[in-house]
């Protein structure tokens, strides 16, 4: 009795607190959840079906076995599945053969599909028509010569050169072929005469074996428009006449070296003021009456009045009180300087062009 009723052992004592045995005692009586007790089953569950999940004949014995333990996950481990249909269920429908597209002939692409991008080219009757002018640029080279590729033939340009002031053709040379080169046509080039080219074209047979080159298409369509092209390209010559003159023999003097083949001329107007009185004579002269005149040794020269291309005649109605310059320009056209070529470039006073 001492022993208890010391002091010092009171705190053994106070570790058995009425209010801490009470709450102990309750909770070891206390009823136990149903869905805590699932949420344990459903942890179970879960890691035993992650194990099997690759052993995949053993699931349905595992999940008898769960629903046995756990009635209440019947309905979520055995959801109907739709039975699988019987083979006879099927009826296979015929294959689908794949359909080979065969080689369409030219005839027919021709037939249905050809329209000619270009103003230069038209298909008719089964045959390509075709014209080069000397309006023609490369695009319309081009462009032609994708026409004879859609029709299956070819088209090459083997050379090609244009003005200086690069607006028509000089000189080209071409070869138009039916497919795989059954037939062929084709111009050498070499063509240049320092004017513009001809106009010039051909046929060819799409599908067939036969071409053929011509100075002019056979189509009226394309004839109308190499006679429009020549004559927008002449006017535009004529109207630079000037320009293309000074070019050339410029052109032609850098060949000289030395510049000894090649002779000019200029007289403005006092120079022509002297001409008109003394009466002398260089190349040109004056009448009494003051009109222009071209000694005879001249008379086949190229003219040009203001930078268009003139005649003898237009040229010799001019008078003196008139002019401004008269450049004469000189040189020979050939390597062995035998053919000479002359021109006369004649300014006058409401010129709008100064030499």
């Amino acid at each position: 009795m001492k022993t208890f009723q010391n002091p010092e052992h009171f705190a053994f004592t106070n570790h058995f607190s009425k209010s801490l045995l009470k709450s102990r005692i309750e909770m070891m009586n206390r009823t136990k959840s149903k869905w805590m007790g699932l949420g344990k089953y459903g942890l179970f569950i879960g890691m035993l079906w992650l194990c099997v999940a690759f052993t995949k004949p053993y699931q349905a014995k595992v999940a008898a076995k769960i629903v046995e333990k756990v009635p209440e996950l019947k309905l979520v481990l055995e959801k109907p599945t739709d039975p699988l249909p019987l083979l006879k269920d099927y009826v296979f429908e015929t294959p689908v053969t794949k359909v080979t597209q065969e080689a369409v002939s030219t005839t027919t692409i021709f037939q249905d599909t050809l329209i000619s991008e270009t103003k230069y080219v038209i298909y008719r009757d089964k045959k390509l028509y075709w014209i080069i002018t000397p309006k023609s640029t490369l695009k319309d080279l081009a462009d032609i010569q994708r026409e004879f590729k859609k029709a299956g033939c070819i088209f090459l340009v083997k050379q090609v050169k244009f003005d200086p002031l690069g607006y028509f053709l000089l000189d080209i040379g071409i070869k138009s072929a039916s497919p795989v080169e059954k037939g062929q046509c084709q111009t050498t080039g070499s063509m240049e005469t320092g004017k513009p080219i001809s106009s010039f074209g051909g046929m060819i047979e799409i599908g067939g074996g036969f071409c053929s080159l011509g100075a002019y298409s056979s189509e009226d369509e394309l004839k109308q428009i190499a006679l429009e092209d020549e004559k927008e390209v002449e006017d535009w010559f004529n109207a630079h006449r000037y320009e293309y003159l000074k070019l050339e023999y410029q052109e032609k003097r850098k060949g000289t070296g030395n510049g000894k083949k090649v002779s000019f001329s200029e007289f403005k107007t006092d120079g022509l003021q002297y001409l008109f009185q003394t009466g002398a004579r260089n190349q040109i002269y004056f009448e009494t009456n003051g009109q222009l005149q071209i000694e005879n040794f001249y008379r086949d020269a190229d003219f040009v009045i203001d930078n268009k291309t003139v005649t003898l005649e237009q040229i010799q109605n001019l008078n003196v009180k008139d002019l401004s310059a008269v450049l004469c320009y000189g040189w020979y056209d050939d390597s062995k300087y035998q053919i000479v070529k002359r021109s006369f470039a004649v300014f006058t006073t409401n010129s709008p062009i100064k030499p």
